[in-house]
């Protein structure tokens, strides 16, 4: 089965930032604290909680407390799938816009408990019912999952239009920054014009729709460089650029540095 199983050393060391996420991943913190950057956003988070990191973002960089422990599970999404939970809970599990929940007591001993019973499972090498198991495991701690993502999706914070309009573009962007670049495909999407658009997101946020668009495609593309064997011209294609050409252009105009001389730059940090 396609699942790892994330003790302290594997969620903290043996990355390369930025790190593309490439499955699934829950890291439970069970102790101490746990600072990271996810798609531009800063998250700290204190024992006892949990973070849910989806495929396609970018974790910019993770700093823990010296008494952090915790603990995780990486699974593709077709696992998740194929767990056939009902619809809500898939709803709650694909909300992105949230990524670390607070636990009490007993919502900890619970995923503590599942995971020590995946971790047993997994250990027994020729254990004839191996798979149904964890799968019915995993289906477990699913449910718990939604549980507490539905609860955090309750507590919403009261936001003013300017701000909701910020976030949903935000939103916008960080899920189809590879195939729209321009900013009329958003302010069409939020029923606003394009120059009211940049004038609101550099109001609140500091930087135009352009600006927010460009970071989107270069930390992504910085991810892949950084922590997968995609080549340039891979990249270029998934972000649905014309050519290696042009995105080469692009990365540079925005990163002051062409890609492939940006991974050399981390090859020669080792």
């Amino acid at each position: 089965m396609d699942i790892e199983l994330l003790n302290n050393d594997s969620i903290l060391k043996g990355l390369r930032f930025p790190y593309k996420v490439e499955k699934v991943t829950q890291v439970v913190i069970s102790a101490g604290e746990i600072s990271c950057i996810v798609d531009f956003y800063s998250y700290t988070l204190k024992a006892p909680s949990m973070a849910i990191f989806f495929p396609g973002q970018v974790i910019e960089s993770i700093e823990a407390s010296d008494d952090f422990h915790g603990f995780g599970m990486v699974t593709p999404e077709e696992f998740t799938d194929s767990l056939n939970l009902p619809v809500s809970f898939q709803e709650r599990l694909s909300y992105k816009s949230k990524h670390f929940y607070s636990l009490n007591q007993e919502g900890l001993e619970a995923f503590t408990n599942c995971y020590a019973m995946v971790k047993s499972i997994m250990n027994q090498e020729d254990h004839p019912y191996k798979e149904e198991i964890i799968r019915h495991l995993f289906s477990a701690y699913y449910y718990g999952l939604g549980y507490y993502v539905h609860d955090a999706q309750q507590q919403k914070s009261i936001m003013t239009g300017q701000q909701e309009v910020c976030e949903r573009f935000i939103a916008l962007a960080s899920e189809n920054f590879k195939l729209h670049r321009e900013i009329g495909f958003y302010a069409d999407k939020l029923c606003i014009t394009k120059k009211y658009l940049s004038a609101l997101l550099k109001q609140e946020t500091g930087m135009t729709a352009l600006e927010w668009i460009e970071r989107f495609v270069v930390l992504y593309a910085k991810g892949c460089l950084s922590s997968t064997t995609m080549t340039v011209q891979e990249i270029s294609d998934d972000l649905d650029f014309p050519s290696q050409s042009v995105f080469g252009k692009y990365f540079k105009r925005v990163e002051g540095i062409s890609p492939k001389a940006y991974r050399q730059s981390l090859d020669n940090q080792k």
